[in-house]
């Protein structure tokens, strides 16, 4: 907020206390038993923004009303949702601009709100201001505050507030002129006074633009923000300020700097700069002036509209004119801010959210110009938005502002400047009525919904200790839970007391357009579970594509087959294997969900592809975070760091958040810890629902990876933990008080099953019809959601049967070139088997000269195709030539469709990273950044070696990083396996397991021989 001491008058946040006082008379003219004044509601239905799906509105001062509309676009087929101040100017409330403590500080909209309300205001909205420099913070337009020019509107629109609350819109085109204090002889020998206009006020200045006058509060350096040279004239003000009104503001001229730069603005004082190349006209008048000299600078806004206006912002757009939408705006959808007013007078202070899917995809320019005439705008101007909208309100039962939209970055943009309105926070202490609020306003018949209501009084400020009785028009309300009506319709709920009253309506349906079934956080309509176990659904129900609030009994669930029951609340608990179905319903909607209670004998618990699980406040000493360093996963691509630190107690609790379900059928558990050699002992902590149970899980006296299997005691429904306890070594030493550990794949099974075999996968082609079967030796067949099919690396979608393992998809081939298709599957345990066949090329022209007729040509032909290789200038290939290792990161960067815009600014560790050719830099970033490509130690140094040919174990290295862990290992049968470098054993073993690479006819490897283009082509299609 704007802070600043001048002549001895003190600011608060663009706002003197003169001002202050002001509004305080204002405040105290209102009536303490004024009722609440009704407004003109704006229609929720929008010709410009789509279908009207809910209105909300709440007046949060007299004469003042919030609206959150809400509408569905069936051009994006998704939603909108915008949120508007509707302000009657002359009521309580009263408009102001603040910014920052110089107007090149941004600040976010919430901050400077915050800053209000220290100051003893109400803050009853704001919204974010005019369009700003982003690179120095610097607005677009015009400035003012307490009836000053702070900064000049440079040709722009603006919004301009005058005392009463009543706004001009338009562009003030303010004129500010110098009398520089001295005068000159004209060809008559006539003495004519020296004035000037000047170019801008507190403005970046330009070679060309004349003279610019700034303030202390231009920048926070406190300077003129340039280093260019020019002369600048350093001034003391003596009385006045630059008024919109016409009044001057006087200076005295301390001196007159040739050649300056960066002059400062010491406080209490103005500089007035022009550059050295600036015409004559300017620059002479500037060398001229005499030290001691009194110049007079006064600001003329180009129509009187503006002469009595205290508070003003920019705005680079206009939206609408004389009641028509201006035309030639920009079309793209964004989000919004926006200002318009009506004939009347009337303001509304507007936001539209966007850039957020399932939520807001925002509106054009244009789009916002017709809503606003669709809400009696005849004006209207266009702040500035994207991640910059931001509307703030204070809540009538609240007396803290809070923001009420959703801004597109995920949080508060810091913006240059922000409009508020703001009222007295000090309450009259007479009730005007009750602010009445539901959790839900839209909710599925016979669903509950909690109800609270709030004394407000007469100057909207909340009134604590009035007691009120709620009662409804249909269903019952009780202890503040609404239950609405099996029959639906709109309920009013009206809370009374103390004379006054209020109230909302709740809308309760009872034919919903659509069911659907959840499991966590995913829909379902198939659903594999072992036998046993347990899996809590949810029923959610939707109309005219709003989510309604539902309670889970509000629905009726229902099985069929011999396959477990389900309760009333959607719990599922699986008996026998075989299939069923289970079916929801409600108001004569059914959504049905295909079970197999399979006969898996394992499940997943937790294997941390998606993120990390939370740890509890309960837990001591420990941390835990996700891990994608292949050298620290045991299975796919992901595990978690555990950080922890034993406590006085001689413990670390390992607690989560969330505990983790385990099905009922489930007797063991087990999971990889890569052990730090503490010497600690591990105990893994379950619940049975009532009890915490603890089971040692051995002592951590190992490093690397080791598979620890425990008993889980009868009755476990949760994995709550771990936890970690110190001992004696058998030195006699203490076992390490910190340490990481790191785990992966969480698996419970029974019948004592522990599984590390992939699943068995055979696919076949017939044209362009694929069929697969897949097994596994412990989970029988594989669930849906570990299984893939793909052509080419690109997804293919497939039909799956979980109960017979079978599989089917046609292929989307439509041309005659050659295509790889791989069946993948990833059973409980993290174990991956994959398949893959051919579907040869049928005809097509060879894509090199020196390929045809080559052993790999399809390979080759298929590479060029993709657009991983663009071979050389002379239209070969060069298929027996070694590739180089920087050739190879382009065609591996291709190959895996990556983006390295992220990865530019990233520096490379190698002494020879200057070697590496243009073409190859951002690849080789790429790939080094994701950990796929590493360079070798020389004397210290680190070198990649871009020109160097790529052995065959480096290539199989490479390719290995990029794939996820979890596939068998064939072992190195290799004559010369013995020559096979320990950093591509592994990579070896898996790929030859899938057989993507293999050696010579001979029986050898050749790890050290160099890879052809050829071979290299063949071992990526092979690997798709």
């Amino acid at each position: 907020m704007n802070k600043r001491v001048d002549n001895n008058r003190r600011d608060y946040g663009g706002m003197n206390v003169d001002m202050k006082n002001y509004l305080r008379r204002i405040f105290s003219s209102v009536l303490a038993a004024s009722l609440l004044c009704a407004l003109m509601v704006p229609a929720a239905a929008s010709a410009a923004l789509g279908e009207d799906l809910l209105q909300k509105d709440v007046p949060v001062q007299r004469d003042t009303q919030l609206s959150t509309n809400v509408f569905w676009s069936t051009a994006y087929n998704d939603m909108r949702v915008e949120n508007l101040i509707t302000y009657r100017p002359g009521s309580s409330a009263t408009p102001m601009v603040t910014y920052g403590s110089v107007l090149t500080s941004c600040n976010t909209v919430s901050s400077a709100a915050q800053a209000l309300e220290s100051q003893g205001y109400r803050v009853v909205a704001g919204l974010n201001g005019d369009f700003y420099n982003v690179n120095n913070g610097l607005p677009i337009g015009m400035v003012a505050a307490q009836g000053e020019l702070k900064s000049s509107d440079g040709g722009y629109w603006a919004i301009g507030f005058r005392q009463d609350g009543t706004a001009v819109l338009g562009k003030p085109a303010v004129k500010v002129s110098a009398d520089l204090g001295y005068e000159l002889l004209d060809n008559g020998d006539f003495p004519t006074r020296v004035v000037r206009q000047l170019a801008a006020v507190n403005k970046a200045r330009v070679s060309g633009g004349g003279i610019y006058l700034y303030t202390y509060e231009f920048n926070s350096k406190h300077t003129i923000g340039t280093t260019e040279p020019g002369v600048d004239v350093v001034c003391t003000i003596q009385s006045g300020s630059l008024a919109l009104n016409g009044s001057p503001l006087v200076l005295t001229v301390d001196s007159v700097l040739a050649d300056a730069a960066g002059t400062a603005v010491p406080q209490g004082k103005v500089v007035l700069s022009v550059h050295n190349q600036a015409d004559a006209y300017a620059l002479n008048a500037m060398k001229n002036i005499p030290v001691g000299a009194t110049i007079s600078v006064t600001a003329a806004p180009a129509t009187g509209d503006w002469l009595d206006v205290q508070y003003a912002v920019g705005a680079l757009y206009a939206l609408v004119q004389n009641g028509s939408v201006v035309s030639g705006l920009p079309t793209d959808v964004n989000p919004r801010t926006a200002v318009g007013q009506k004939a009347d007078g009337t303001l509304v202070f507007y936001t539209i959210d966007g850039r957020r899917s399932g939520y807001s995809v925002g509106a054009s320019m244009t789009q916002v110009a017709q809503r606003l005439i669709e809400l009696g705008c005849v004006t209207a101007l266009c702040l500035d938005g994207g991640g910059s909208t931001t509307f703030t309100t204070t809540q009538p039962d609240a007396v803290n502002a809070k923001t009420v939209n959703r801004p597109s970055g995920g949080s508060e943009r810091a913006v240059s400047n922000q409009i508020f309105l703001v009222a007295s926070n000090q309450s009259s202490g007479q009730l005007s009525h009750f602010y009445v609020s539901t959790d839900n306003s839209y909710v599925l018949a016979g669903s509950k919904v909690n109800v609270t209501a709030a004394a407000v009084d007469t100057n909207y400020i909340p009134m604590s200790g009035k007691s009120y009785t709620l009662s409804t028009s249909a269903g019952e309300v009780e202890n503040g839970v609404l239950t609405t009506p099996a029959s639906g319709g709109e309920v009013t709920v009206t809370a009374t007391g103390g004379g006054q009253s209020g109230s909302a309506k709740v809308h309760a349906v009872t034919t919903p357009d659509s069911i659907s079934v959840k499991n966590g956080a995913t829909a379902v309509t198939t659903l594999t579970v072992a036998p046993g176990s347990a899996t809590t659904l949810t029923a959610s129900a939707v109309y005219r594509h709003l989510a309604l609030k539902a309670d889970p009994e509000a629905f009726t669930w229902a099985v069929t087959g011999d396959i477990g029951a389900v309760d009333k609340t959607g719990k599922f608990t699986a008996g026998s294997p075989g299939t069923g179905t289970l079916t929801v319903s409600a108001g004569g909607k059914t959504a049905t969900v295909q079970v197999n209670v399979s006969h898996i004998a394992l499940a997943t618990v937790e294997d941390f592809e998606a993120a990390a699980p939370e740890l509890s406040s309960f837990s001591y000493g420990a941390t835990i975070s996700r891990v994608t360093d292949m050298n620290l996963v045991k299975y796919g691509r992901a595990s978690a760091a555990v950080n922890y630190t034993i406590g006085a107690d001689g413990t670390s609790s390992i607690l989560f958040a969330v505990p983790y379900s385990i099905g009922s059928a489930y007797t063991q558990m087990s999971f990889w810890l890569y052990g730090d050699k503490s010497g600690n002992a591990l105990t893994v902590l379950t619940s049975d629902g009532a009890n915490t149970v603890e089971t040692p899980a051995g002592s951590v006296d190992f490093t690397g990876w080791k598979q620890i299997t425990v008993a889980l005691p009868t009755g476990t429904a949760t994995l709550a933990g771990f936890k970690l306890t110190t001992g004696i070594n058998a030195d006699g030493t203490a076992t390490a008080a910190s340490g990481t550990l790191y785990l992966d794949q969480l698996v419970t099974s029974y019948n004592n099953v522990v599984d590390t075999a992939p699943p068995e996968v055979k696919a076949t082609l017939s044209g362009t019809s694929l069929t697969a079967t897949i097994t596994d030796a412990a989970d029988k067949f594989p669930a849906q959601s570990g299984v893939s099919v793909t052509m080419d690396g690109k997804v293919v979608a497939f039909t799956y049967d979980p109960a017979k393992g079978t599989l089917s998809a046609a292929l989307p081939v439509s041309d005659t070139y050659a295509h790889r298709v791989t069946v993948t599957a990833r059973d409980a345990s993290g174990n991956i088997g994959r398949a893959s066949c051919d579907i040869a090329a049928t005809g097509g022209e060879v894509q090199f000269g020196d390929t045809a007729g080559y052993w790999a040509g399809t390979y080759v032909d298929w590479l060029k195709t993709a657009g991983i290789t663009t071979g050389y200038e002379d239209g070969t290939f060069r298929p027996n030539q070694s590739i180089t290792r920087q050739q190879f990161a382009v065609m591996l960067y291709r190959y895996l469709g990556l983006d390295g815009s992220g990865y530019e600014a990233n520096d490379l560790p190698f002494a020879d990273a200057g070697d590496i050719g243009e073409y190859a830099r951002t690849a080789v970033k790429t790939l080094y950044s994701m950990g796929i490509l590493t360079g070798s130690e020389k004397n210290g140094k680190i070198y990649f070696s871009p020109g160097a040919s790529l052995t065959r174990a480096q290539a199989a290295t490479m390719i290995g990083r990029t794939q996820q862990k979890g596939y068998a290992q064939a072992a190195l049968t290799f004559k010369d396996a013995a020559s096979i470098p320990a950093y591509a054993a592994y990579y070896i073993q898996t790929m030859a397991a899938q057989k993507v690479i293999s050696g010579y006819e001979d029986g050898a490897f050749r790890p050290n021989t160099s890879i052809t283009r050829g071979q290299m082509a063949k071992i990526l299609y092979n690997l798709l």
